[in-house]
């Protein structure tokens, strides 16, 4: 027997979805082939999807990442921002906290 679950309701982005915590990761890092990963096993150690990633090129040895996730303890994303700070070509982490409902 095969169950199937429908959403009425749209589907909305991070930046609208009503009622969940929205943290927004800034980071700026070295250019190293193993940075982006690195970055985002520290979800995956955890178990957390991110809903929207982008990593751009910042000229000729830099990077631009920015990771945004829902339904995160404010708590748990502070933990994540600083383990981020704590690779090696990570230069700066910016943590763009939930707004208060």
């Amino acid at each position: 027997m095969t169950t199937q679950t429908e959403r009425s309701e749209p589907q909305n982005g991070p930046s609208t979805q009503a009622g969940q915590n929205i943290h927004r990761f800034m980071i700026h890092a070295e250019a190293e082939a193993s940075t982006l990963s690195r970055v985002i096993e520290l979800f995956a150690l955890r178990d957390l999807i991110p809903d929207e990633v982008s990593c751009k090129r910042a000229g000729d040895d830099g990077l631009h990442i920015h990771i945004a996730i829902t339904g995160v303890p404010e708590n748990q994303a502070a933990n994540l921002a600083d383990r981020m700070r704590n690779i090696i070509p990570v230069m700066r982490v910016v943590l763009e906290p939930a707004p208060h409902a």
